[in-house]
């Protein structure tokens, strides 16, 4: 749809009393400040939206006198002739003031205003006017998009980039990866999960658990290693046989001495065997009963830490924001003190008034300068009349100029308070959304002391567990060590009471000789038998090696994703971006920002050449502005006319041609409207 304006007529509008603009594709109206020129836009938008220009719906629309005052009872009349796509279509808004009769009295009051409307003639009801209105730009913000070059850049930048990211084709994160071989690892995440941030999420949670896996391990086997002892077993197998032989011997020869000892002792021997089997067997079972305690133990350990520094970090932005809440708070009672001063401000009329004793009539000036006589009597009545026309009209600019200077000064000091009261509701934002995060992050701090108590409670509760296992085993405990035990015990009685009745001196020096070597038998059983542990210690560091090669792999793996997600998430955001900025000629937008810990943050930046749009200079905001419009126009397939205040601060020749009707306004030094068509 292509919506141009073609006329306007304006009666009691604001300051003007009635003025008539003709438009064509391109028209430039100039005149001083408060000549009127943004009052001509003020009355398109009133018509249309019942709005100013600037989007406020209360707003005076009605003209005041020489001190300040409405002017009651004159009709406000706005016309305005409109080209829709070839046809025109003439829109008329008429506001009469509804004065009512008091019952009972010949009082009137006045009972606000009445508005009454008509659309080529034909009188509309005001639901049915704006029900027209809206069709036109199919609804306010975008015409006011697309009419005004700032108002785009005015909008929040969510708002912004939502619009723009209507430009860029529908391609989903499945195709986009399918044309780029590298990716396709992806595709089969990317076709379940609804978005790239849940993979990452995925991704990043499965990395984080392995690599606590990981760091346990080193730990594990530190500990595997140290509970070893240092024994060369072969040495000790080559002593066990060596005294077990010669414990034979002494036995065949105490046999010889007597059959009865022998047989006692060869299974005396036996009996001590299968116990230290038994004992090895249960000091192995608390071994690693303790090496698995300080696996968790170092685990929670590991767990405390992070708590800690976490909760650490967390305080710390804590204290920042406190710090930025405090700073905009400050700021924030500055600008109220700035507000109040500024409102206190009023308008000084002493150097506008007239004054009466510098128009006294000039006496002489009836007298003849040549004879002394004095003039006819009409001559000296035409006199006074000439200088009261010039009092009169002398009087008159004088109070044009007070209205005019009064209106300036109460403009530029609306001005300045809404730009106060702006600033203030920015710091007041901020010390909200501060706040409510600290809230946030205090609530995160509770539940990670939460989890750090509980981190300890575990702690203490596997050192307990530790400190309970024995140094040892109980042997009373294993029923077989206990029936072996007695039986062990018999016999030895036995052979002390076979020794006691009868031996000789040849069986009581066999006997001693045996048990020096059995004495040397038993540590070295003993050695053997934790050496044995070794055995088993070196088969678990040798799984704990194994589960850390394949940890490592998996780490690596998560890494691998993680980085080739990354590295699609900025190959997608680089086509958006381009697909974006293909439909700008002047402008860029910076859609995304890439953040410390290299993901990326929605964003939306105007730029020109680099520079951003708040830097640039009023001239190039209004480039930038046109050239937005231009695109906009394209992408709703509608366009309006476009006003352009200040047009004066863009350098001649600098003005885009548009397709759209332009209306340039122009401070000059053009005491009255004036109005030009190209």
């Amino acid at each position: 749809m292509k919506l141009k304006i073609r006329s306007l007529h304006m009666e009691n509008f604001k300051g003007i009393k009635s003025l008539d603009v003709n438009f064509s594709n391109k028209t430039s109206i100039k005149g001083q400040n408060a000549t009127g020129k943004t009052t001509v836009f003020d009355a398109f938008t009133w018509l249309l939206f019942n709005k100013n220009s600037a989007g406020e719906e209360k707003f005076n629309v009605r003209p005041l006198d020489k001190d300040g005052h409405r002017i009651d009872n004159v009709e406000i009349k706005v016309v305005g002739v409109i080209d829709v796509d070839g046809k025109e279509v003439e829109l008329s808004k008429v506001q009469k003031q509804n004065w009512v009769k008091k019952r009972g009295t010949d009082t009137v009051t006045l009972q606000g205003n009445v508005n009454s409307f008509e659309i080529d003639g034909y009188p509309k009801s005001e639901a049915d006017f704006k029900d027209y209105v809206s069709g036109l730009a199919q609804s306010e913000d975008m015409f006011k998009m697309l009419a005004n070059p700032q108002y785009f850049s005015s909008m929040k930048w969510k708002e912004q980039r939502d619009i723009l990211m209507r430009l860029v084709t529908d391609v989903s994160d499945v195709e986009l990866a399918q044309t780029d071989a590298k990716y396709a690892q992806l595709l089969g995440e990317l076709e379940k999960a609804p978005s790239t941030d849940d993979i990452r999420a995925k991704f990043q949670k499965a990395l984080t658990e392995w690599k606590k896996k990981q760091s346990e391990i080193p730990v594990r086997i530190d500990e595997a290693e140290k509970s070893k002892i240092d024994v060369d077993v072969a040495e000790q197998e080559l002593a066990k046989a060596d005294l077990t032989r010669r414990i034979a011997e002494c036995d065949k020869k105490i046999e010889n001495a007597g059959s009865t000892l022998g047989d006692l002792r060869s299974k005396e021997m036996q009996l001590q065997f299968d116990m230290s089997g038994i004992a090895q067997t249960m000091n192995r079972e608390l071994s690693n009963r303790r090496s698995n305690i300080d696996a968790d133990l170092c685990g929670c350990k590991n767990e405390m830490d992070h708590f800690k520094a976490t909760i650490s970090l967390k305080e710390k932005q804590i204290a920042d924001n406190a710090k930025a809440i405090a700073d905009a708070d400050a700021e924030r009672k500055k600008l109220g003190e700035q507000y109040n001063s500024e409102k206190a401000k009023a308008f000084d009329e002493t150097p506008y008034l007239f004054d009466e004793s510098k128009w006294v009539f000039d006496e002489n000036s009836t007298v003849c300068s040549l004879c002394g006589r004095k003039l006819p009597a009409d001559k000296i009545e035409q006199l006074k009349t000439d200088f009261e026309e010039r009092k009169t009209k002398a009087k008159a600019d004088a109070k044009r100029k007070l209205n005019d200077s009064k209106s300036d000064f109460i403009t530029q000091k609306e001005s300045n308070l809404e730009e106060i009261k702006a600033y203030g509701f920015a710091k007041k934002n901020l010390i909200e959304e501060l706040t409510k995060k600290n809230a946030d992050l205090n609530t995160e701090i509770d539940a990670l002391k939460k989890q750090e108590q509980d981190a300890i409670a575990k702690k203490e509760e596997l050192s307990k567990q530790l400190s309970e296992i024995p140094s040892e085993a109980d042997y009373s405990q294993n029923e077989e060590y206990v029936k072996l035990k007695a039986e062990h015990d018999k016999i030895l009685a036995d052979i002390a009471k076979l020794e006691s009745e009868g031996a000789d001196k040849v069986v009581t020096d066999l006997k001693a000789e045996k048990a020096d070597l059995q004495a040397q038998l038993d540590e070295v059983n003993k050695v053997i038998a934790q050496a044995a542990n070794n055995v088993a210690i070196d088969d678990r560091i040798e799984t704990l090696r194994d589960e850390q090669k394949e940890i490592g792999q998996k780490v690596a793996d998560q890494e691998q994703m993680l980085y080739l997600l990354e590295e699609f998430i900025r190959f997608k955001l680089d086509k958006v971006s381009e697909s974006i900025n293909s439909h700008f000629k002047t402008v860029n937008f910076k859609l995304f920002e890439m953040q410390l810990n290299g993901g990326m943050k929605d964003c939306c930046e105007c730029t020109v050449n680099g520079v951003p749009y708040s830097t640039l200079n009023s001239g190039h905001r209004i480039v930038a502005g046109l050239d937005i419009i231009r695109s906009l126009s394209e992408l709703y397939g509608v366009s309006v006319p476009i006003f352009v205040d200040n047009c004066e601060a863009v350098s001649s020749g600098n003005l885009p041609d548009m397709e759209s009707q332009m209306i340039c306004l122009y401070v000059s030094e053009d005491k009255e409207l004036v109005v030009s068509n190209e």
